[in-house]
C-alpha cells in the first residue's frame, strides 16, 4: 500500500508541475532531502550499535564494490567502450553527480554522461525494487541502492525493513560514499 502512495505523490507532483507551472526554488529539494535524512538519523541515534553491525557493514561494503565492478567488466565485453573506461563509469557506485563531473572534468564528456546515466538508472532501479526487494534480501537492496543508501534510499529502507537494517544501510552509503572519488580517481590514473 505505501508503494501505490509514494508512486502516487511523485505522480500527484508530476501533475501539479505540468497544470499549475509551479517550481520549488533552487536547492529545496536537497534541503528537504537533508532533513529527512536528519530525521532518520535522530531515529537512528536510539539504536545501541554493536560490534556486529560494523561487520554486517563491512560485508555489504565489499558486496558492493565487487559486485559492481564485476557487473561492469563483464558488461564491458558487450558494450563499444574500453573495459577501464566501464569500470571507470560503474566506478560512482550510484553517486551520479560526483562522478559525473569527475570523469567529465578529468577524461570525458562521453563517459561522464554515460556514468551520470548509468548511476541514475541503479538508483531509479533501487527506488523501484526497494519495497519488494527488502523482504527477499536486506542486505543485496542495500547493495543495489549503492551510495545512495544513506541519503535517498535511507526513508524508504527504513519504511520498509527494521532499525538494524537502516543503521547498516546508513553505514554502507557512508563509507562507499567516501570510496567513490578514490575508486573513480584510481580508473582514471590508470586511463591516462
Amino acid at each position: 500500500m505505501a508503494v501505490l502512495f509514494l508512486i502516487g505523490s511523485v505522480l500527484v507532483g508530476l501533475l501539479i508541475g505540468r497544470i499549475a507551472h509551479f517550481q520549488l526554488p533552487a536547492g529545496s529539494v536537497e534541503v528537504v532531502l537533508y532533513i529527512l535524512v536528519a530525521l532518520v538519523g535522530l531515529d537512528l541515534s536510539k539504536e545501541k550499535i554493536e560490534k556486529r553491525f560494523f561487520k554486517d557493514i563491512v560485508l555489504v561494503i565489499l558486496s558492493t564494490i565487487l559486485g559492481t565492478l564485476l557487473f561492469a567488466f563483464v558488461l564491458s565485453f558487450f558494450i563499444p567502450l574500453k573495459k577501464l573506461e566501464t569500470l571507470l563509469a560503474a566506478s560512482g557506485f550510484g553517486w551520479y553527480s560526483l562522478s559525473a563531473i569527475l570523469i567529465s572534468n578529468s577524461y570525458s564528456a562521453y563517459i561522464g554522461s554515460i556514468s551520470f546515466f548509468a548511476n541514475v538508472l541503479r538508483e531509479l532501479i533501487a527506488i523501484v525494487i526497494s519495497p519488494f526487494a527488502l523482504k527477499r534480501s536486506r542486505y543485496g537492496t542495500i547493495s543495489v541502492a549503492g551510495a545512495t543508501s544513506m541519503d535517498t534510499l535511507l526513508g524508504i529502507i527504513a519504511m520498509y525493513s527494521d532499525r538494524e537494517t537502516a543503521l547498516v544501510s546508513f553505514g554502507h552509503g557512508f563509507i562507499v560514499s567516501l570510496l567513490v572519488p578514490v575508486f573513480v580517481n584510481f580508473f582514471l590514473k590508470l586511463l591516462s
